[in-house]
């Protein structure tokens, strides 16, 4: 818990700093629908564990911040996960991914990315990556449902661990298409759901590919603060020796909008 506690107080410390009152919406406004000018921020505190004969606790903070300035978005995503199993660490992995958009039309636009990761447990020194595409809305009702679809392409560089028996190399780097597609609905004035999905097949190896799925469910509990059940499962078809091809995640907690 005591890395949670410092990278919590990292977050805070970033927004007290770098976030001031006057550019300050609530993010909840910018859901679902075209987002509105100013500064969004949202900090998640998600918890899950049990205790008795078998002991484990997950805690994750996640960090989403969002600036939209005429046709212009800015996007900034931190996240830190920790977890434990009978005493022992088993989740150790962090990220932090910016993205600036540029809205060519009201149904398209054009964008930039890069992001960097690591992951000890899943073999993961490092994984460094940018790129591009574009984005088109598919459809979008204010408050009430939107979805998106973004093509593009990135460049990937990874740094594996060294472990004792295995043979795959531990440093490579790889051209990646992307493909993603979001989904927002409100199902009423309390309840909302946002599903992410994204494809990401090697360009010269087409069973070479990566998907992700991450859903969540929000319940409003006042205008700033949600009560959200989150679910992420991940597959790579060509993992590092040693590490299994899917992962999943589930956990509850509190998000927070500024």
């Amino acid at each position: 818990m005591k890395h949670l506690f410092r990278i919590l107080l990292s977050v805070l410390s970033f927004l007290t700093v770098s976030a001031p009152a006057h550019a300050i919406v609530n993010l909840e406004r910018a859901i679902i629908g075209p987002t509105a000018d100013g500064m969004h921020t949202r900090l998640d505190l998600l918890f899950s564990g049990n205790s008795g004969n078998t002991e484990n606790n997950r805690s994750k903070v996640d960090l989403l911040t969002l600036l939209q300035h005429d046709m212009h978005t800015d996007f900034l995503q931190m996240q830190y996960n920790y977890g434990t199993s009978m005493g022992q660490v088993d989740t150790d992995n962090a990220f932090a991914h910016y993205r600036h958009r540029y809205q060519v039309t009201p149904l398209y636009g054009i964008e930039a990315f890069g992001q960097i990761s690591r992951d000890p447990f899943a073999r993961l020194t490092r994984r460094t990556l940018w790129g591009g595409g574009a984005r088109w809305v598919l459809f979008e009702e204010e408050q009430k449902t939107a979805s998106y679809l973004g093509l593009g392409t990135f460049h990937e560089q990874e740094e594996r661990t060294e472990v004792t028996g295995t043979t795959d190399v531990t440093s490579f780097e790889t051209w990646r298409a992307n493909v993603y597609l979001v989904l927002k609905y409100q199902f009423s004035d309390q309840v909302r759901l946002v599903n992410n999905l994204y494809y990401q097949p090697a360009l010269t190896d087409g069973s070479n590919f990566r998907l992700l799925e991450q859903g969540s469910l929000m319940v409003k509990l006042d205008d700033h603060l949600d009560l959200k059940l989150s679910l992420e499962m991940s597959y790579d078809s060509i993992p590092p020796q040693t590490v299994l091809p899917r992962d999943t995640y589930y956990s509850t907690g509190l998000s927070f909008s500024f």
